[in-house]
């Protein structure tokens, strides 16, 4: 986000050192206000994606700075959070017990969202490329590693996690999700894929099409995921080094427009009606929200150098907040 046309959509703790160049300077102090800001619009959780090495999470990981400023705020209890595991982080067939073991330990916190019944909230992130080099290839290892965690939760006076897959499409996030036996299907973003532009009301038809989809390809419960949009130019014009894309075979150009504030509290409003149509699909009225902070990748709600405000959450407020006290 280096570029001068893309700062506005920087972090608010960035920094500008001269006309090119943006610094980052997150601290405890920057973080502790998200959770206020996150706090005060109504938004019940934050879901932190996993990383780690070796197969298991890694808190010191610098990718998990966030959850480590959250878990040792002062005001932590502000903002609940749970946890998105990646196939890499449950371990490895025949091997999860300290992989499931850590992801268990953070199940303990406080602050960690759990249903209305009390069952630990956890999100499976789930990418085919990580299946063989990390489970033989095999859905039914994978599957072995989540019934282990679900043992070392109840086994220790803990409630059932309920586990909620992020794979696409529906027809093929219910095949996993019947073999690997978890409760629910999600997405973690909905899109038009890499090459196709439109506008935000566009996509918001589209992934209200797709709440659709979910409901008639899964026997299982559905968590609606609501956009901020998807214009991931500043990523395809400086892809990080992370990034493995191909990009030359995606048009750069390409992108859904971001929500207007009115346009996001209408989204977050259809999922709200969408879980309460469907209370039988939608058991504890769980919606995912892209994105908190994924600033160049597709959109985000965090307050940034361009909206120090939070324009969108403030307008969404009253929505969310009913979401949250479930009054939707």
């Amino acid at each position: 986000m280096s570029p001068q046309h893309w700062q506005f959509r920087a972090p608010l703790h960035s920094r500008l050192t001269d006309s090119k160049t943006l610094q980052f300077n997150a601290t405890e102090a920057s973080f502790d206000e998200e959770i206020r800001v996150a706090h005060a619009a109504g938004l019940g959780y934050w879901a932190y994606l996993a990383y780690g090495r070796d197969g298991k999470l890694d808190l010191a990981h610098s990718m998990m700075q966030g959850l480590k400023y959250h878990r040792r705020s002062g005001i932590a209890d502000q903002m609940n959070y749970c946890l998105i595991a990646t196939l890499d982080t449950l371990g490895r067939a025949n091997g999860f017990d300290e992989a499931t073991k850590r992801i268990h330990g953070l199940f303990s916190d406080h602050n960690y969202q759990r249903t209305q019944d009390g069952r630990p909230l956890l999100f499976l992130y789930y990418l085919d490329a990580l299946l063989p080099s990390y489970w033989n290839g095999s859905l039914v290892e994978l599957g072995k590693s989540m019934s282990h965690l679900r043992n070392q939760t109840t086994s220790s006076g803990g409630k059932n996690p309920y586990i909620v897959l992020l794979h696409a499409p529906p027809t093929t996030a219910e095949t996993v999700r019947k073999q690997i036996a978890v409760d629910a299907i999600s997405a973690y973003g909905i899109t038009f894929g890499p090459n196709r532009s439109g506008t935000y009301p566009e996509l918001q038809r589209h992934v209200e099409q797709y709440w659709e989809d979910e409901l008639a390809h899964s026997s299982g419960s559905v968590v609606p995921t609501v956009m901020v949009g998807w214009d991931s130019r500043p990523r395809k014009e400086t892809p990080p080094a992370y990034d493995k894309r191909d990009y030359t075979r995606i048009d750069k150009r390409a992108h859904v427009t971001i929500a207007t504030p009115s346009e996001f509290s209408f989204a977050c409003r259809q999922a709200s009606r969408f879980m309460s149509n469907h209370p039988d699909r939608c058991p504890y009225q769980i919606a995912l929200i892209y994105s908190w902070n994924e600033y160049s990748e597709g959109g985000a709600l965090a307050p940034t150098l361009g909206d120090s405000s939070a324009s969108m959450l403030r307008t969404a407020s009253e929505v969310l907040k009913a979401c949250r006290t479930g009054e939707n």
